[in-house]
């Protein structure tokens, strides 16, 4: 049987974005450390405004993993877009609040002449692209969770 919990224990060592508005994309400033390993995570996303007012706004929020804390070579682990339902692939605009978990782990092929090389990726950091005509944004904070194992 499937079950869906949205109940998680954030830990600020593990937060990926404090709470503030994004307009623009950028990548967030917080990077955290996963350890060694292959680590399957949560990353609990809490929301308190979503612009969609001109009908054409997207906020994609991207988990990006890296071997080094610099995130010189940063691959994308997993995304998920939030805001007009024109732009965001979903059938639905985002509700103006709520919460969202997005499931991912840090194993990543990081070779395109061959799928078996596979590496863990320790250091991981959130990034928000930004698309359409955006006058106020998206206000949220992020989380990573691990799951066991």
């Amino acid at each position: 049987m499937a079950h869906q919990n949205f109940n998680h224990l954030l830990d600020d060592s593990l937060q990926l974005k404090a709470a503030g508005l994004v307009q623009n994309t950028a990548n967030g400033s917080l990077v955290v450390d996963l350890g060694p390993g292959f680590h399957a995570f949560d990353v609990v996303v809490d929301w308190t405004a979503c612009e969609v007012a001109t009908g054409d706004e997207v906020y994609t929020v991207v988990i990006q993993g890296a071997t080094d804390s610099a995130m010189t070579t940063p691959y994308e682990l997993v995304k998920q877009s939030f805001g007009d339902s024109s732009a965001n692939g979903d059938g639905v605009d985002t509700p103006p609040a709520g919460r969202l978990v997005i499931t991912g782990s840090n194993v990543q092929i990081t070779s395109a002449s061959d799928g078996n090389t596979v590496v863990p990726l320790r250091y991981i950091r959130i990034r928000t692209i930004v698309g359409g005509t955006v006058a106020t944004g998206f206000n949220y904070t992020a989380w990573l969770t691990l799951r066991q194992k």
